[in-house]
């Protein structure tokens, strides 16, 4: 059989289209498409590297994008500023073509207020076409910053997107969309890093050991990290040279 990167994408849908343990089971005996070999970082644009790799190819998308809303202005109250990690790259459809073409089951992607309703909207016409399961996931944090508390109710909780396509794995029975942990342990480079318990709660209801997680967004790596603890396959793509140093060190540690 010819390696995958001698298929053109045409020939990879044919190939691609049957169940996800075929497809993962392909995927780990022959590589991703251009030689991006499982379980490693890759430093560039994932809106170039993601239409080079296999449809189907990865198990679960899990990722953080940029809110692009969080560092602004905020009427008079004191002001977080995330830097890069709040800067939106990529055209949003655009990315979401292309996540959705990648994944064989499930994509979760914590998104700003803002984004929500356009990437539950995509899902939702994918589901009309090809069947799926969307649904709104909400991370409650049990120990929100206090920040402008004297001002207004606190900032204690971030969205996120959840999309299963038809047979994808989810291994939870009767789970809440609502997701209960503290606030994520400061990262001195990746200051909106997830609690790692919260990304081993999502990788572990919808993914199986030896499946591949893929995050094109990988920041400071904790994604790759928990799919690592986990035994799972990972793959990420990082812009950012500062985030993509401090994610490769983490992860040769």
């Amino acid at each position: 059989m010819k390696k995958t990167n001698d298929y053109n994408l045409e020939e990879l849908n044919t190939i691609f289209d049957n169940t996800v343990a075929e497809t993962t089971d392909y995927i780990k005996k022959n590589g991703l498409v251009n030689g991006f070999e499982l379980n490693s970082l890759i430093m560039g644009d994932c809106m170039e590297i993601m239409p080079l790799m296999a449809p189907k190819s990865v198990a679960m998308t899990l990722t953080d994008i940029p809110y692009n809303e969080v560092s602004r202005s905020s009427n008079g109250l004191r002001n977080l500023d995330k830097g890069k990690a709040d800067i939106l790259t990529f055209e949003l459809k655009d990315f979401l073509e292309e996540v959705y073409r990648v994944t064989s089951s499930t994509i979760v992607i914590f998104c700003g207020q803002t984004q929500v309703s356009e990437i539950i909207s995509f899902f939702n016409d994918k589901k009309k076409k090809d069947g799926g399961t969307v649904r709104q996931l909400i991370w409650e944090k049990t120990n929100p910053s206090p920040m402008n508390g004297q001002h207004s109710y606190l900032s204690g909780i971030e969205n996120a997107v959840y999309f299963k396509k038809p047979k994808g794995t989810f291994n939870a029975f009767c789970k809440n969309t609502v997701f209960r942990h503290q606030h994520g342990k400061k990262n001195p480079v990746n200051i909106t890093e997830k609690n790692h318990q919260l990304l081993k709660e999502l990788i572990n209801d919808n993914t199986n050991a030896g499946d591949i997680v893929f995050d094109p967004c990988a920041g400071s790596g904790s994604t790759l990290y928990c799919a690592r603890e986990l035994d799972r396959y990972y793959l990420g793509v990082e812009l950012n040279p500062e985030y993509f140093e401090y994610a490769d060190n983490r992860m040769a540690a």
